[in-house]
């Protein structure tokens, strides 16, 4: 049997992998994950830190600082927007300091973003409440026009642009609408990795239709920039559910190895998206049947089992993270 094959999930009654003591290859206890999407890059996390105690400055400073830097600002709005979604003292303070500005105009509209989530929560759609369809609803129409407004105090900044994109699937945007907001980011930031992470999501067929867009999406962008050849490795995870074969497909297999060599080098290795890359190639690579490849990297990781894949299972994020590198270890 393939190791990284955990035999519990494939016939029931028979036992789980093997117990493994992933503190042999330097790798912390289950215990010591954080799901917390801001401690990869320490910047972030002091200025969540900050926001979360209720101190609006450091997140203005970040933000003010970062300013072009496109990649280290999408980063930090997605995290802030998280802390504002559970608690938004500290963008109410900031903005009876300020007046309000262009910085906290985009977390707040990322922020109505997270909120819209959080009130919807994660369980499908069939086991949702009609309360919590309405509050989703709502709050993503707020988030859309926090978005616009901030597009109007930075016009040349992308990351407005990228918060519309990540609404366009729970907004229900139609082709032509969403082909409208990929064209403003894109003219702002052609590699924009959270844009095109949130795009193909919008991409994704509802059920088992038919992937080829999705495919043709992600080895565009990944011709385009080995930083974006982690969609390739996404795109193969939106379509397990409908055919496991396809992480025997060699353009994953190719997308896995211009991941590693990404990673090897400084822009990729040392870059605000470093562990993001870790992630995907980590689940890809013990998917695909070689997980032991994937050792490093989950080492490399630590606790951080934050971000997605991983944040798609909800309350399991941690599980499913252990599992991943069990099965790793295991191989």
């Amino acid at each position: 049997m393939d190791p990284t094959v955990n035999p519990a999930e494939m016939v029931p009654g028979l036992p789980d992998l093997p117990a493994v003591d992933v503190t042999r290859w330097g790798m912390p206890p289950k215990n010591a994950l954080s799901t917390d999407l801001s401690r990869p890059v320490p910047v972030i996390a002091s200025a969540v830190a900050a926001a979360r105690a209720r101190d609006w400055r450091p997140a203005a400073e970040l933000l003010n600082r970062s300013y072009g830097d496109w990649a280290m600002r999408a980063a930090a709005v997605h995290a802030l927007g998280e802390a504002a979604a559970d608690d938004g003292t500290w963008l109410e303070a900031w903005r009876a300091q300020t007046g309000g500005d262009r910085h906290l105009a985009v977390v707040e509209a990322h922020g109505l973003f997270w909120l819209a989530w959080k009130l919807r929560g994660n369980r499908p759609g069939e086991q949702t409440r009609a309360d919590q369809h309405d509050a989703f609803n709502q709050m993503v129409l707020r988030s859309e026009a926090a978005a616009l407004k901030a597009t109007e105090l930075a016009p040349d900044d992308p990351t407005p642009w990228c918060t519309l994109v990540t609404l366009a699937r729970g907004r229900g945007y139609d082709n032509n609408a969403f082909g409208t907001i990929w064209r403003e980011l894109q003219a702002r930031d052609p590699l924009h990795r959270t844009g095109h992470e949130f795009a193909l999501m919008y991409l994704s067929p509802d059920g088992p239709g038919s992937y080829d867009a999705l495919f043709a999406f992600a080895e565009r962008a990944a011709a385009a920039s080995p930083s974006l050849a982690f969609l390739v490795v996404q795109a193969a995870y939106d379509y397990e559910d409908y055919n496991e074969k396809i992480w025997k497909d060699q353009r994953v297999h190719r997308a896995l190895d211009v991941i590693q060599r990404w990673l090897a080098t400084p822009a990729g290795g040392g870059g605000v998206y470093a562990n993001s890359d870790k992630r995907w190639a980590a689940y890809g690579l013990v998917s695909a049947d070689r997980g032991a490849e994937a050792v490093p990297l989950f080492t490399q990781l630590g606790t951080d089992a934050s971000g997605r894949p991983w944040e798609d299972f909800g309350d399991n994020a941690v599980d499913v993270f252990d599992s991943c590198r069990r099965r790793a270890c295991t191989a």
